[in-house]
């Protein structure tokens, strides 16, 4: 690549970049994560692979004039891209009309691409103008990832500075993954957004063995396409090892909605002013409304009042070791790595450093979310999943990766492949494996359960001599299950349906999991946190759907039945994971949730079947990336952790006191950079 037009200023903190198929895909799915960065001041950079010029016709979808009208398709594209500019506007200066610098971007194989920024690089935008012609369907952007076609045109829109001999170049599938790799270089993001790889399926017939999935296919390929330059570019530049979030696309219909109403509010006020619906005059042509076929549809299609990350963050990656030191686990640049704290009790960190030895050469990634539980020995077990692409589906690999100490106060060994229940089926299924939940059984022996490609669970529990196969535990959840083991031994397993929660339990410790479909819980927003009483009684906190409330249940009697009836817990919004850790004593536990605006939040919370608390304090921290984890150290403070839109740790501890919790001192500690 080489022009003039990419200038990325020295004074500014490293990007966000996302990487999406269509103009709006970053507002509709990437949002309210994006919207956090912009106002934290951090530059943003979207690159869009796709034109998404459809049926080339920007009228209302209601429009009768759609009958009759002639597709312009270069006129459509314009339009779409004039509507992200101004919504990218209204952002980041509170007018949808704040001037561009249009200038064009020579990329790979002679490909003249479009780069518009504003504010001195606040916001870049960059458009290869990959075709997606409905009256063109093998000329897919999916097909040109499989190389079922060898190379995709462009199409200059209308308004483009891009010359006009430039209109139709073309553009390989090496020539794609290239020119997204020396974006990477020359940018260095400390976040990529991606999307989804591997959407949920709608229908499967196992006669004919075909699938059909929720998203468009476009979404799919610019996830594989970004992953791919990913690799290029993270082998290119050891040095540098960005953070990596991907986000479902149209599944999030399938989800129950998880923003709030004033999150989601904002994020169709800014699909308004992208599909022209914020009541601006259209003075120069149909064009400049933005596009119209989206129009004031956005609610309507649904899959906009949820953001769902495709790999959820787990709130375990924190855990003391056996010598009293915390260390904390994620994954920069597709590798795992931990930070460790230098002394028990200690204000300073060493990090990041290699997690474990990772298959030498290995051309596929660790995937983001890591999952860690300590033994009956009081050794760490970490899990993550190993994802390889390729253009050929059945090269397509999923398989869980287990690493673990060799003493409490030892080293990592080398990456366990534990492989996948779907190892002996086709690669369909194996692409639509879950994330791992881990828990510690009676026997002290660490287990992993995880959403299978029926939808239920599976397990793999570990022995004195390895690991055992796995079990199919049947059942049809949604992603994000979650677990415990009880002081009796017993373990309990919840994971959210379409409608409830579905429990898993043992009626023996480390006996075989029975399912329970009563429990007559609603189905919350997301993943829940379970946590055991001093009388035995589960106590579970979750998100109402469509609030972003925190709310709480307990079971009416140890292994038995719930109150159905929630408290409310906290009624400012909030979104994700809710992290926890018990006090000293075992009678109270101090929450750690993230609040709308991206910042962090903690309350303590009884154990002891008192009546909740509503009090919570700030503690700031945000905004971040993945979920926040929460431990005790071992001067009795409370450490949250959080990877921070800067790629770095962030620490922040608080001392609990017998007062509220406003009175507890907090102090967010230095950051850790990583290497140079």
């Amino acid at each position: 690549m080489s022009s003039p037009a990419i200038k990325v200023p020295a004074d500014l903190p490293a990007p966000h970049m996302q990487i999406c198929a269509h103009t709006d895909d970053d507002l509709y799915f990437m949002t309210p994560d994006l919207l956090q960065s912009v106002r934290a001041g951090v530059p943003v950079v979207s690159v869009y692979l796709t034109t998404g010029e459809a049926d080339g016709l920007n009228l209302a979808s209601d429009d009768p004039a759609r009958k009759t009208a002639t597709p312009d398709y270069p006129g459509y594209t314009a339009a779409r891209q004039h509507g992200i500019r101004a919504a990218y506007a209204a952002m980041i200066t509170g007018s949808r009309r704040a001037p561009w610098v249009r200038e064009t971007l020579d990329v790979s194989e002679g490909v003249v691409a479009e780069i518009n920024t504003l504010e001195e690089g606040r916001v870049t935008l960059i458009f290869l103008n990959l075709r997606t012609c409905v009256a063109l369907p093998e000329q897919k952007v999916l097909h040109l990832w499989s190389n079922k076609i060898t190379e995709l045109g462009t199409l200059r829109p209308s308004d483009s500075p891009i010359p006009a001999r430039g209109d139709g170049r073309t553009l390989t599938r090496d020539g794609v993954i290239s020119t997204l790799a020396d974006l990477l270089t020359a940018y260095r993001p400390a976040v990529v957004r991606v999307m989804n790889p591997d959407p949920d399926r709608t229908r499967y017939d196992s006669a004919t063995d075909t699938i059909t999935y929720c998203d468009n296919s476009d979404h799919t390929a610019a996830a594989l396409f970004a992953l791919a330059a990913l690799r290029v570019y993270e082998a290119r530049d050891q040095s540098h090892r960005p953070v990596v979030e991907s986000y479902s696309g149209y599944c999030n219909k399938l989800q129950p909605d998880n923003l709030s109403p004033a999150a989601a509010a904002e994020k169709f006020h800014y699909l308004a002013i992208y599909g022209g619906e914020d009541g601006h005059e259209c003075t120069k042509g149909p064009g400049q409304c933005g596009d119209r076929p989206l129009g004031n549809r956005a609610f309507n299609r649904y899959y906009g009042q949820s953001t769902t990350h495709r790999w959820r963050g787990s709130t375990t990656w924190l855990q003391p070791r056996g010598d009293g030191r915390l260390t904390a686990f994620a994954v920069l640049g597709g590798r795992p790595v931990l930070w460790i704290q230098d002394t028990p009790g200690g204000d300073s960190w060493s990090g990041p450093e290699t997690l474990g030895l990772w298959p030498d050469g290995d051309e596929a990634r660790c995937l983001p979310r890591l999952d860690a539980v300590r033994d009956g020995q009081g050794r760490i077990h970490v899990f993550a999943v190993r994802a390889l692409i390729a253009l050929d589906p059945e090269e397509h690999r999923r398989e869980v990766m287990h690493l673990q100490q060799d003493t409490p106060d030892g080293r990592f060994g080398a990456w366990q492949s534990l492989s996948s229940p779907h190892d002996r089926h086709n690669a369909i299924r194996r692409r639509a494996l879950g994330m791992p939940t881990a828990l510690t059984t009676s026997s002290g022996h660490p287990q992993i359960v995880l959403r299978n490609f029926g939808t239920g669970l599976s397990a793999r529990t570990a022995t004195d001599g390895g690991w055992g196969p796995w079990t199919d535990l049947h059942g049809g959840t949604l992603e994000g299950a979650s677990a415990i083991t009880l002081r009796n031994g017993h373990s309990e397993i919840y994971a959210t349906t379409k409608t409830s929660m579905l429990r898993w339990h043992q009626p023996k410790p480390d006996g075989p999991l029975a399912r329970d479909y009563a429990t007559q819980l609603a189905r919350p927003a997301g993943s829940t946190t379970l946590l055991e009483q001093t009388d035995g009684r589960l106590v579970m906190f979750s998100r109402q759907p469509g609030t972003g409330w925190l709310l709480a249940h307990r079971q009416l009697e140890p292994g038995g039945a719930w109150d159905t009836q929630p408290q409310l817990v906290d009624t400012t919004p909030g979104f994700g994971s809710v992290a926890a850790t018990p006090l000293a004593g075992d009678s109270a536990v101090v929450l750690v949730q993230r609040r709308d605006d991206g910042t962090l939040a903690f309350s303590r919370q009884p154990l002891d079947g008192s009546p909740f608390s509503t009090e919570w304090a700030p503690c700031g921290g945000g905004p971040f990336a993945h979920t926040q984890a929460a431990a005790l150290d071992a001067e009795g403070r409370l450490v949250v952790t959080t990877i921070g839109i800067d790629a770095q740790l962030h620490v922040i501890t608080v001392r609990p006191t017998d007062e509220g919790v406003n009175a507890w001192p907090v102090r967010e500690l230095s950051t850790h950079l990583p290497p140079a």
